[in-house]
């Protein structure tokens, strides 16, 4: 496992903003193959989430939090 899983695994959960990449990415999702990590796929507004498996419940509450968050700064603008 390189760098970025030993670090996704050290901190436990890493959102993920924006564009990684491709030699990253690679390196992510082979570990995801491998059950070093789990992923929690991007879906409308709740981004997407990388993290250690005993970490889920933490990866979901967090991945709900944020869309909530999004949902709210839109409401502020659109009202």
């Amino acid at each position: 496992m390189g760098p970025n899983v030993e670090s996704i695994r050290n901190v436990g959960v890493r959102q993920i903003r924006g564009r990684v990449p491709v030699q990253v990415r690679k390196e992510l999702m082979g570990a995801v193959k491998a059950g070093e990590l789990g992923r929690l796929k991007r879906d409308g507004l709740k981004p997407e989430f990388f993290f250690h498996p005993e970490k889920i419940q933490e990866a979901i509450d967090l991945q709900q939090r944020e869309a909530e968050h999004s949902i709210a700064l839109l409401s502020k603008v659109l009202a």
